[in-house]
């Protein structure tokens, strides 16, 4: 281990080496700085401390440069955080090349024993690589904004939110992880059949694609849409569109999740982690691990789901098919029923209506829309959805009951100043079809129909422009203010928290109709099919996206104070995702009504923000 206190020269721990001003700074409650600070307090607390007899470093003690790195929205990693900043002192890539060789031994002897490396050259790499990174640390902990009190209290409370960890259903994950393995097996006979051996399995795409062009079809991949878009062709030969299904159905990839849940369960069937404290640029949590943010949405209800566990857990495969579905789509359907309680406890869950769609009708002061909230919760209104349509079709409420479906896709599309391209990809996910040109006569009456959004998309790329221009200055736009101090573009929502946006820019951008139009700029980490890559490039703001973030990052406080005020009160979050809280408590604590109105319990700074919350108790997950 190394270490240093304030500017002292980096000092060098290992087993026999003088640790007393260390032990007694950690006895006596001092602060402890670390990169991926939870990392250190899982080492000395269940390693350090059980062997060697340390004090315990309470989690109160401990200070985050990850954390506070996220929370500028700059790179987790330190060497990539090390890099973007342009520190004096970077990461050791060599080093930590030399590190990860001696974590793992060097070869198994024939007792079984593991042989470790033992070079002193090797060795003393690890040292100097591990006094590096304490360098490095301490740099970049001065180019880095401290987390606020209420973040570093919320970090706190992450930090142990994920050492509860999440319950899985071990027992009939096992089971249903053989039931995939055997369908996959099945369908690949099948495959085998239906082409006459000339594609081996469901999962060699090459081998597929060669064959259905030999069939005489052109397709242009297949990829989940490509499968879709060709089922739904009239002229597909009948054996094409059975290998398509077969490789439809071996695909289900939220089936991976099954053995997601072995591999990182504990010996207690907790799976510990799955939260990122400002895994997001806005502040929001990322998924690790299970991934629960994005479980999917069965189609099953949550009765037949119980009821197709059970038929798992009996190995009646036919019978699922027969009463439920594919046992695959049926299997997908049990995921987040695969999560549960502890036996005597219970989860109790709640998530906040709409509220993205609530977030931002308040920042703009669309007041038809926040009046239309208010009606809808106390019972005496129509849904938004449908009063949207309304005023886009000029129709009464009883006509836009009919519309009902392209008001929703429209209010979850349009918001952020997507265009008919947006819609018709929202469309898409809940069956709605219409022209691209009904697509954009939607667009503009929508826009028509919520000038005030449109006016906050306006103003805030105005402020957010004007204060790169002039740093040092503040610009407001409604209750969103914006400053450049420095290398950064700060951007302070109404809670008082800031959004960063690191080295930004002006540049001179290509608009979707043509015309070139200033655009603020900042550097960030690219992403590619929602996942982030290392590449550092330039990310365009413009009124859409500064409003997506700053709705989500309220939304994101919304739901801070939520899981705040609910731990208060005495219920153990385990899990929450976006909207969403679950808490695990025993059977005879607490209401759902209880529990929903601690969810919408506000802070003062969200005053006038209709919320709604809506709950239900059990012993399994569930949508």
């Amino acid at each position: 281990m190394a270490y240093a206190f304030d500017d002292e020269p980096v000092q060098l721990w290992k087993p026999g080496y003088d640790i007393s001003r260390v032990l007694e700074h950690v006895a006596s409650g001092g602060i402890v700085v670390a990169h991926n600070a939870v990392f250190e307090l899982l080492i000395w607390n269940n390693v350090l401390r059980p062997r060697l007899e340390w004090p315990e470093l309470r989690v109160e003690q401990a200070r985050c440069t990850m954390a506070m790195a996220y929370a500028m929205r700059l790179p987790g990693s330190l060497e990539r955080a090390a890099a973007i900043v342009g520190l004096e002192h970077q990461k050791d890539a060599a080093g930590h090349r030399v590190m990860m060789q001696l974590c793992r031994p060097r070869k198994v002897s024939e007792d079984g024993a593991p042989v470790w490396w033992d070079s002193q050259e090797k060795l003393d790499r690890l040292y100097a690589y591990c006094m590096q990174d304490i360098a490095t640390e301490r740099e970049l902990e001065k180019r880095l904004r401290p987390l606020s009190d209420s973040e570093q209290y919320l970090w706190e409370l992450d930090y142990k939110i994920n050492r509860r960890g999440i319950k899985v259903d071990t027992a009939t994950v096992e089971k249903a992880i053989a039931l995939v393995e055997s369908e996959k097996a099945r369908l690949d006979e099948e495959m085998r059949r239906v082409t006459n051996g000339a594609v081996p399995s469901c999962s060699v795409v090459k081998q597929l694609s060669d064959w259905i062009k030999y069939r005489g079809v052109e397709l242009p991949g297949v990829a989940k849409a490509d499968v879709i878009d060709a089922l739904s062709r009239e002229d597909m030969p009948e054996d094409v569109k059975l290998a398509l299904r077969f490789r439809q159905e071996a695909a289900k990839t939220s089936t991976a999740k099954l053995q997601k849940m072995i591999a990182c369960a504990g010996s207690d069937s907790r799976v510990r982690g799955a939260h990122q404290y400002h895994g997001a640029g806005t502040g929001r949590w990322a998924g690790r691990l299970l991934q629960t943010q994005n479980l999917k949405t069965p189609k099953l209800q949550h009765d037949q789901i119980e009821d197709v566990i059970q038929l798992i857990h009996a190995g009646k495969r036919d019978e699922i098919d027969m009463l439920y579905a594919a046992p695959m789509d049926a299997v997908s359907d049990c995921i987040r029923a695969m999560i549960l309680a502890e036996e005597g406890n219970t989860l109790v869950c709640a998530d906040l209506a709409n509220i993205e769609g609530r977030v931002l009708a308040w920042l703009a002061g669309e007041e038809w829309k926040l009046q239309a909230f208010r009606e809808y919760d106390a019972g005496t209104g129509p849904d938004l959805y449908i009063l949207a349509a309304s005023r886009m079709y000029n129709c009464s409420l009883e006509d836009a009951k009919e519309h009902r479906k392209v008001g929703k896709v429209a209010e979850l599309a349009l918001g952020y100043q997507g265009g008919a391209g947006a819609f018709q990809t929202m469309a898409r996910n809940f069956g709605v079809s219409v022209s691209d040109e009904r697509a954009d006569e939607i667009k503009t009456a929508w826009r028509t129909a919520s000038p005030k959004i449109v006016e906050y998309w306006k103003a805030l790329e105005t402020a957010a422009i004007k204060a790169v221009r002039n740093p040092g200055e503040v610009f407001a736009a409604f209750t969103v203010r914006f400053v450049k101090k420095g290398s950064f573009l700060w951007c302070q929502l109404p809670s008082g928290r800031c959004l960063c946006y690191p080295y930004p820019e002006i540049r001179e951008k290509e608009t979707p109709w043509g015309s070139m139009q200033e655009q603020v700029t900042y550097l960030g980490e690219q992403t590619v099919q929602g996942r982030t890559t290392k590449n550092l490039v330039r990310i365009d703001l413009y009124g859409g996206k500064y409003a997506e973030n700053v709705t989500q990052a309220v939304a994101r406080d919304i739901l801070a104070n939520a899981l705040v005020t609910l731990e208060r009160a005495g219920y153990q979050i385990v899990m929450h995702v976006h909207d969403e809280a679950v808490a695990e408590v025993p059977e005879d604590f607490g209401k759902v009504y209880q529990f929903e109105q601690l969810m919408c319990d506000l802070p003062d700074w969200a005053d006038g923000l209709p919320v709604a919350a809506e709950g239900w108790s059990g012993q399994r997950y569930r949508k």
